[in-house]
């Protein structure tokens, strides 16, 4: 019974990880296609370490997914605890709460578009009235702040899911152990960090699984917020990797930067899975 769904993952799954791995070694380009392909070896491999490009969409991914995981659980995670005992209609408030993430993430990023506009933008509008601000921020027109503006649209969209996961561990909590703590006389910040975040801990490592992959292959977001510019100030793996395929044509290239992040990736999904061995004992 489990032979249909193994054969779609080998078609789904297997044969672009296998057909990644062969172009890699190739320098192959979308317009010529096969036959003006010519083996390069580890050539695509080697000039990667020579890549600026490649390192600092390095960086911005890092800082990216980063920031972003740390803010959306940090996000979440207060807001659970916010709405934890909200009873009666106040409940709709939770739904409300959801609703970020239940929005396409194009219309976040025209959203937040709007929002961070230079001149009539609500962020510079606040920012200047309140005099924190002298002049008009350039947002997303800055090299300096298109990637923070891009994360913040980001943790925003992302906090949400945090909020439904630590939600639903805060309902998982045992009544016994909630009782005993009070009989106790626990005080409020013990009964949240020695009672009920060791309960969370399982479910929010799955979501920093979830969501760490989630931003590391951000794309649309990005991309319609800023494209990845300023130059490449906000251009992040998924970008760059964009860029040579559908701009450059380097598919071998693509390939081989693709093979490495594909490991990366492996690589955390990995650390994360012992993380949560480690929780649950």
């Amino acid at each position: 019974m489990a032979v249909p769904a193994m054969v779609i993952l080998v078609v789904v799954i297997g044969y672009p990880i296998v057909r990644a791995v062969m172009l890699s070694v190739f320098d192959y380009s979308l317009i010529t296609g096969d036959a003006g392909a010519t083996y390069v070896g580890t050539g695509n491999f080697s000039k990667i370490g020579h890549d600026p490009v490649f390192w600092q969409s390095l960086k911005n991914t890092a800082i990216f997914a980063v920031v972003s995981l740390v803010g959306g659980g940090l996000g979440g995670l207060a807001l659970a605890f916010a709405t934890e005992n909200l009873q009666g209609p106040w409940r709709f408030l939770r739904a409300v709460l959801l609703t970020p993430w239940a929005v396409p993430v194009i219309v976040t990023a025209f959203l937040f578009q709007f929002l961070f506009l230079d001149r009539g933008g609500l962020v510079n509008d606040l920012l200047m009235k309140s005099g924190l601000a002298h002049s008009p921020v350039p947002w997303l027109g800055s090299t300096q702040w298109s990637l923070f503006a891009t994360t913040v649209a980001n943790i925003w969209q992302t906090a949400p899911f945090f909020l439904l996961v630590f939600t639903a561990a805060l309902r998982s909590v045992p009544n016994e152990v909630i009782e005993a703590a009070r009989i106790d006389r626990t005080g409020a910040w013990v009964m949240l960090w020695k009672v009920k975040l060791p309960f969370l801990a399982g479910p929010g490592v799955i979501a920093a699984v979830i969501m760490t992959i989630q931003n590391i292959n951000q794309f649309p977001l990005i991309w319609a917020m800023t494209q990845g510019g300023p130059g490449y100030s906000s251009t992040t793996l998924t970008i760059y990797l964009y860029r040579l395929v559908f701009v450059s044509y380097n598919l071998g290239y693509a390939s081989a930067i693709g093979v490495i992040w594909l490991v990366v990736l492996m690589f955390i999904s990995g650390w994360f899975l012992r993380r949560r061995r480690g929780v649950s004992r």
